[in-house]
């Protein structure tokens, strides 16, 4: 493994002799600081965990190739297999392998470099609650590092005059009696005893400080409140012990960096958000005395949508986030950056900013991700994937309110999780003279847009996608309409691939006959055939406008030459919201009320069944 590692110099503090055994001519570079008017210097390391001895490692790997047993019996050969590579893995000690300094556009290692003197690291762990105590403890610590540092000499007068007061009384009430004892059995000229008190600062304060809360001018013990709160209070604790010990000469010449390792332990949703917000205040008022703020670094490891959204929002920023994943099984590190999700659009940006605030944090969380246009996709796409073996998995449903989805691409390239966008094909119509969608199925496509420059489709999202995974110019309309064609074709679906992406976009086709424009016509068409599933049909249409879909008037007539009037009724009579609800309801409660999903959905879901089976 191999790294590169750049340090900033300020010549005018940092001592520059700590970097004699990796400083080359090439190895520092002048860099641009238009903050101050100081030369700032870099240096830049390169770090290698490499093989100390090629030779003998090679040999051992050739012992362990050697030993391979090839027997019938498969469990045994696994065994073997896996007993092999648990020595492979011992190999990676310090034996064979080594932590080496480079200088830049060197092949020698720095025989005498180390970061220890450059990296002042501390940890405060997760879960810090360890016992009843564990505040009286830190804060113990913190007292004795005090009067440590601040030469309290009034103290040292006290411990010094107790020790002295113990060991007259010691020597006069009980050293006599003991020694009397003692020379009973032994004559005291072998064997003279003395007894000294052991009264030290260290051992005054260790574990002699009490902790207490004070609520409505009472006191309480640290056991009696919350765990929440006591998380809090240590993890100050850690940051001022750390601080304590923080030299005015460790300021300058020195990375100081402190990790805090999931701080949301115990805390409530609101004490996290306002522990990120507020963490790098408390820790500048900390170091005001210090005079310096920019060499102190702060590092939030974190499972938290809470305070990851907090940092987000009170930063107003996605910058200093390091996102840590596994997508297929490969693990991956990402500095997520401003200037790569901006991609030339600031409104964009903004609306990313927005939305993971209001919405969609967990996208960092999750296993896979499915954006959807409306209410009615949610709820449905929600009630699959708990009724299936999907619901093991981490899968967030978010609903982006309109065709928006492509203005997510540049944040899921960077974080490379599995993704599924389901969009509806929102066919272009001709309208009326009352402004009117036609309300006609639309059975030939191609012939559809034949006489027509315009885009077939209204969508914004599938057209960003269609344009981006084709490489189409922005007002080519008829390649993206062409495109649009020869995907569907006779299918039931549309879906197209991002290539070098996890991304997959679905949305409808030609279900028995017609094509489908939205989620709701996909139903209505999934569904129109089969005698069996058409009462269910009318029971839905029935329950959101009884006058308009009486069960005797929908009897008569046929879904499928019909879908797209009633999928325009359901929009006009705002029953988008009904009819989502309806699907997850009657299956519950309605005997022989069923609903078979359409292509586009189970396609997509299966999808996601076959990326964790790779796992």
């Amino acid at each position: 493994m191999e790294f590169e590692l750049k340090i900033g110099i300020d010549d005018g503090n940092d001592n520059i002799s700590s970097f004699k055994d990796v400083l080359v001519i090439g190895g520092l570079t002048e860099i641009e600081n238009n903050n101050v008017d100081e030369d700032i210097a870099e240096v830049t390391i390169i770090i290698r965990y490499e093989v100390a001895n090629a030779e003998k490692f090679i040999a051992e790997l050739n012992i362990l190739k050697e030993s391979e047993h090839n027997k019938g019996n498969s469990k045994e050969t696994s065994y073997y297999k896996e007993l092999n590579y648990r020595k492979f893995l011992t190999l990676f000690d310090d034996d064979y392998y080594v932590l080496n300094f480079y200088p830049l556009e060197s092949d020698e290692p720095a025989e005498q470099f180390s970061l220890v003197p450059l990296l002042k690291v501390d940890v405060v762990e997760a879960n810090t609650v360890k016992n009843a105590d564990t505040l009286s403890k830190a804060y113990s610590k913190i007292v004795l590092t005090y009067a440590k540092n601040n030469h309290l000499d009034g103290i040292n007068e006290i411990v010094d005059s107790l020790s002295s007061q113990i060991k007259n009384m010691v020597d006069e009430n009980v050293k006599g009696i003991l020694q009397n004892a003692v020379s009973a059995i032994e004559s005291s000229r072998n064997l003279q005893m003395n007894l000294y008190p052991d009264v030290t600062l260290e051992k005054i304060f260790t574990n002699n400080i009490i902790y207490e809360y004070q609520e409505n001018s009472n006191n309480i013990p640290e056991s009696q409140y919350g765990m929440g709160y006591t998380n809090l209070m240590v993890i100050i604790a850690k940051i001022v012990d750390y601080l304590e010990l923080y030299k005015e000469d460790d300021i300058n010449g020195a990375i100081n960096i402190l990790c805090i390792e999931e701080p949301e332990s115990f805390m409530h949703p609101q004490m996290q958000e306002q522990f990120i917000k507020n963490i790098a205040k408390a820790i500048a008022m900390l170091l005001g005395k210090k005079n310096e703020f920019d060499t102190f670094q702060l590092l939030i490891t974190t499972h938290s949508s809470h305070i990851l959204n907090s940092k987000i929002q009170s930063g107003n920023t996605l910058n200093n986030i390091i996102y840590l994943g596994s997508p297929n099984g490969q693990n991956i590190i990402v500095n997520i950056m401003d200037e790569i999700l901006i991609d030339g659009e600031d409104k964009k940006y903004e609306y990313i900013k927005k939305y993971l605030r209001l919405e969609a944090i967990d996208v960092f969380f999750a296993d896979a991700i499915i954006l959807v246009e409306g209410m009615s996709e949610e709820t449905y796409l929600r009630y699959l994937i708990d009724k299936e073996e999907l619901n093991t998995y981490h899968i967030k449903v978010y609903r982006i309110d309109g065709a928006f989805a492509h203005k997510f691409i540049s944040l899921l390239k960077l974080i490379k999780v599995r993704t599924i966008v389901l969009t509806d094909l929102d066919i272009r119509r001709e309208k009326d003279d009352n402004n009117k969608p036609i309300e006609d199925n639309i059975k030939d496509l191609a012939g559809h847009c034949a006489n027509s420059n315009e885009c077939l489709t209204t969508n914004g999202a599938l057209k960003a996608f269609i344009k981006q995974s084709n490489n189409i110019a922005d007002d080519d309309n008829n390649a993206i309409n062409e495109e649009i064609v020869d995907s569907i074709g006779e299918k039931e679906y549309l879906k197209i691939k991002l290539s070098e992406t996890d991304i997959s976009i679905y949305s409808q086709g030609k279900i028995n006959g017609s094509y489908a424009t939205s989620f709701e016509e996909a139903i209505i068409l999934t569904n129109g055939k089969d005698c069996n599933l058409q009462s269910s049909l009318i029971t839905l249409l029935g329950d959101i406008h009884p006058r308009a879909y009486s069960q005797e008037k929908l009897e008569k007539e046929s879904f499928l030459e019909n879908s797209f009037k009633y999928q325009y009724g359901i929009a006009s009579a705002q029953g988008k919201e009904k009819f989502s609800t309806d699907l997850v309801y009657y299956p519950v409660i309605k005997d022989g009320f069923v609903i078979k999903e359409p292509e586009y959905i189970s396609l997509a879901l299966q999808e996601l069944r076959e990326s964790f089976e790779e796992k």
